[in-house]
């Protein structure tokens, strides 16, 4: 097979990444930590932009000794309120610089890290702090605040929460400040200098370093409870695939309690002495990518498919002879991808040319999109259309796909640059071995799999087997050269009336990259055949609307006959590529999209198919009416 060339413009200006430094500084988490104090107290650890940016321009650093210092302070409050080693402590907050020094503070001090969604409802804080039974809670803002003051009575373990935005009521010993905590630490530190050190001495390797809760796509999250050992030796192993080095920089943006951005944006930049960098919103990501240039980048697909949508409306706007350069440099750039995956050649005038509008269309993107100097770029933690993974591969962005659970650390397989099979989640990573049981169900056994599901010793033991074998409950198979296909989640697999077992994943795929389609569930359970309940992307509506000049309001243009006869255009080519069995006879538009608020996805934006198919019951009846 041959191997996809890196970017080649990656290495320009990074003159404090070292390539292929591994992460090599410490047993446990915190470990590695105090050493970037000690090795590198003058670098700059995280970057946030102030209120004031638009005035200024500048991004406020905060240096790894500085960092230290912080969580060192945050530490010594915790002990001094009496929160023990092995202890939880809960942080529910968007992704900022105070949600790291709670983390390592936590962490210095021996006790365990809870990170819940700030998408999360009271009920659901609710049945993480008392489930975890945690001692203190981390919060960011008032609305924060609110809802765990909301469930306070139920939580009778829970002795307080601090606040990192604005004063605390007075007379509420319930609620510190932020700041005031810190003080707090900053006065036990002074009557016992060595209090905090002596606690981080003492954590060991096999030691829990976080409790991270599922999704819950079916039924309450399980707490996934992870050890210094498991977070080490998955950063080592992805490190050494991925070449990430001493002082990489990253940009934090997708919410810190999922354990891929956790693993990114908060230990790995710990484990190397890297840099991060913290978006000012989801939304703002397009815009803070040229401003931080990170060196290594992950997102979902939802944001990749962001990322080429506004590259394309961008030179939508440009005169016609550059969109017609872009065009031909996108089609050489899909052509050549198509030839490196089949090891076909293609002729030197097709490599000169592709080459030479690479260096000028090609690199303009990349620097727009604030990518130009990222050397690992990966997508992870949902499916993605392997037609938006070309296309980034095309303009010299070589996007590589990664698959795990937080199970195991977020790490189980990936593609990298020199063994990368589109439309496949690759090889095993180094240490971690991968296989499929016999009715399909993947396994994975390393250093990478969890301690097991707090208070949960049957799922534990559902979980991880005698053999060490953890069963994730995705299905899927090899190809020859070793590279894995997911073919789905087991519980998710469709029975049909004549008995077709079918796994809906790629065909959801499938329907989701057609243009206009935002989100595709699939039907059929105990059904004659499958059907699909479609949601709308807004944005792409509205231009589909001014384009066919039509006029109304959103809803009712996803009933427009029209657009409808353009999307069973693009249902008929899908099920021409499948059997008879899984093609989709019906289809129904819903008025809306779906939403964690219904209860319709999980936090991480999953959909819960059993809420779905109740929820839109009637519709689906309807799709099979009269057969």
């Amino acid at each position: 097979m041959m191997a996809f060339p890196r970017n080649r413009a990656h290495l320009a200006g990074t003159k404090t990444r070292s390539v292929g430094v591994p992460a090599q500084q410490g047993a446990t988490i915190v470990g590695a930590f105090i050493a970037n104090g000690q090795r590198h107290p003058s670098r700059q650890a995280m970057k946030r932009c102030p209120d004031d940016r638009s005035t200024t321009g500048e991004w406020e650093a905060i240096t790894w000794g500085e960092y230290v210092v912080a969580a060192t302070q945050i530490a010594g409050g915790l002990a001094e309120f009496g929160v023990d080693p092995g202890q939880r402590v809960a942080i529910l907050s968007a992704n900022r610089i105070e949600w790291h020094l709670a983390d390592l503070g936590t962490l210095l001090n021996g006790s365990v890290t809870v990170p819940i969604y700030p998408t999360s409802s009271p009920a659901q804080v609710a049945y993480i702090l008392g489930h975890a039974e945690v001692a203190v809670c981390f919060v960011d803002t008032h609305a924060q605040l609110g809802k765990v003051l909301e469930v306070r009575d139920e939580l009778p373990a829970l002795e307080r929460v601090v606040l990192a935005d604005g004063a605390r009521r007075a007379g509420d010993s319930f609620v510190i400040n932020f700041d005031e905590l810190r003080g707090v630490g900053a006065d036990r530190l002074v009557r016992d200098p060595a209090a905090v050190d002596k606690r981080s001495r003492r954590v060991q390797p096999d030691d829990a370093a976080t409790v991270v809760y599922t999704s819950g796509t079916s039924g309450p999250p399980k707490g996934v409870e992870i050890s210094h050992a498991n977070i080490m030796w998955s950063l080592r192993c992805v490190a050494s695939v991925y070449d990430i080095g001493e002082g990489e920089r990253f940009l934090s943006f997708l919410p810190l309690s999922h354990i891929a951005e956790r693993m990114v944006s908060d230990f790995m930049p710990v484990a190397v002495a890297g840099e991060t960098w913290f978006a000012r919103s989801l939304t703002t990501v397009a815009e803070d990518l040229p401003a931080c240039r990170p060196t290594a980048f992950v997102g979902v697909p939802r944001v990749w498919e962001k990322l080429r949508e506004g590259i394309e409306d961008h030179v939508r706007t440009q005169a016609l002879p550059i969109r017609a350069a872009v065009a031909h440099y996108v089609t050489l750039g899909l052509r050549r991808v198509t030839a490196e995956q089949d090891g076909t050649p293609q002729t030197r005038y097709a490599i000169a040319l592709y080459e030479v509008l690479d260096r000028t269309i090609g690199a303009t993107i990349r620097r727009q999109l604030g990518l130009d100097l990222a050397h690992v770029l990966v997508t992870a933690a949902a499916p993605i259309h392997p037609d938006l993974i070309r296309w980034f591969h095309a303009i010299g962005l070589p996007l590589l796909q990664m698959y795990g659970q937080t199970e195991g650390c977020g790490a189980g397989t990936g593609n990298h640059a020199d063994h990368m099979r589109i439309g496949t989640v690759g090889s095993a990573l180094p240490g971690i071995s991968v296989r499929t049981a016999d009715d399909g169900e993947i396994l994975i056994k390393g250093g990478n799999v969890c301690l097991g599901y707090v208070n949960d010793p049957k799922g534990t033991a559902a979980l991880i087997d005698a053999d060490g074998w953890m069963h994730t409950e995705d299905t899927g198979a090899f190809d020859a050269d070793g590279s894995l296909r997911i073919v789905g989640r087991k519980k998710d697999l469709i029975i049909t009336a004549a008995g077709q077992n079918i796994a809906p994943q790629d065909i959801e795929n499938d329907l989701r990259n057609l243009p206009l389609v935002s989100e595709a569930i699939v039907v059929g359970e105990s059904r004659k055949y499958l059907a699909a309940l479609l949601t709308l992307d807004p944005e792409k509506l509205t231009r589909w609307a001014q384009q066919h000049h039509k006029l109304g309001e959103l809803e009712s243009l996803a009933a427009d006959p029209d657009l409808l006869a353009e999307i069973q255009t693009g249902i008929d080519q899908i099920d021409v590529k499948r059997s008879h069995a899984e093609g989709i006879r019906k289809f129904r538009v819903l008025a809306h999209d779906l939403t964690a608020e219904a209860g319709e996805r999980t936090p991480t934006m999953k959909v819960k198919r059993t809420v779905v198919y109740e929820h839109y019951a009637e519709i689906i009846d309807d799709l099979y009416a009269g057969g």
